[in-house]
């Protein structure tokens, strides 16, 4: 009987693991992931609308390093709050100090001079600091330097039934889980003479209690034209460039035609963006993903410290 049990409890989890839902990217959510913020080789300014009638709180966190050491992250969360309907904008590589239209202020300090990623979420207040379902929110991110820019979507996670913790649970049940393969295509390196592209990966599974964030690798596949397959296998560990002539070796001289996709085969999460540019022409790209191949992360924050006399 217990084996019984223990095979029907066995089946029970892997149909919900089946029909968990992975995020829909074409939807409002109410967690944002912006996998590039770059202020080191260009500028990255980022916008969030709220499309409620309803003013709402967000926590966010930049992950982000320095241009002397690309291995040190730091680690700064900061608060937002959004009037009804409003685009909230903000030069991350500057301060921002600004009082909405409720006459409440947000205070950001500015992140000249670093890259990575960065996540906001909507919570019930910045004392309380509670996740709540809000999928209201709307993101993208502009890159600019002299004559350049590009622009791409912030990752949306939808809100299901979020249980107020600390802990952002993205596993299809409180909230819409990521995907691990992501597909990309464009042109290879060299191509065009000065062409270009890089993938940019970020990953949100993290205790922020016990600094844990796990370290794995990324495999690739990749196609040209002609039909034929080349391999590419990755390290990764929290936030990463890999550009095509270097890291993924996808020059013209390699893979023989001008264009190119690839595949990712990973066992954990991952939030990307793809962007190319030749001379002053740049585009970036949200990646296809894969929705039967979402996998479960979990984000765990802080407790908010308890005040004197509680």
């Amino acid at each position: 009987m217990k084996k019984v049990s223990l095979i029907a409890s066995l089946c029970l989890l892997a149909g919900s693991l089946a029909n968990a839902q992975v995020n829909n990217l074409n939807e409002s959510g109410s967690l944002l992931v912006f996998p590039l913020i770059d202020n080191i080789n260009q500028t990255t300014v980022i916008e969030i609308s709220n499309m409620s009638s309803s003013a709402v709180w967000l926590e966010g966190y930049a992950i982000l390093h320095s241009a002397a050491d690309p291995t040190v992250f730091e680690k700064k969360d900061f608060f937002v709050h959004l009037s009804q309907k409003e685009p909230f904008w903000w030069d991350t590589s500057k301060a921002y100090n600004r009082e909405d239209p409720n006459g409440i202020r947000t205070q950001i300090q500015g992140f000249d001079g670093k890259k990575g990623l960065m996540f906001l979420w909507a919570i019930n207040d910045n004392l309380g600091q509670a996740e709540i379902n809000f999928n209201y929110l709307q993101g993208n991110a502009l890159l600019f330097s002299v004559g350049k820019a590009m622009q791409y979507n912030a990752i949306p996670h939808q809100a299901l039934a979020i249980t107020p913790d600390r802990i952002l649970n993205l596993d299809g049940v409180e909230y819409t889980m990521a995907t691990s393969q992501i597909t990309f295509e464009g042109f290879s390196a060299g191509s065009r003479p000065g062409l270009d592209g890089t993938l940019a990966v970020a990953s949100i599974n993290i205790d922020f209690i016990n600094s844990i964030q796990p370290e794995f690798d990324i495999n690739f596949e990749c196609w040209n034209q002609d039909e034929v397959a080349v391999t590419r296998h990755l390290d990764f560990y929290q936030f990463n460039q890999y550009t095509m002539s270097n890291e993924l070796e996808l020059a013209i001289n390699q893979v023989f035609t001008p264009k190119v996709r690839c595949t990712t085969i990973s066992n954990n999460a991952i939030w990307p963006v793809f962007f190319q540019s030749v001379g002053n022409f740049a585009w970036a790209t949200n990646s296809w993903q894969q929705p039967r191949t979402g996998v479960p992360a979990v984000v765990i924050l802080p407790p908010v410290p308890i005040e004197a006399g509680n």
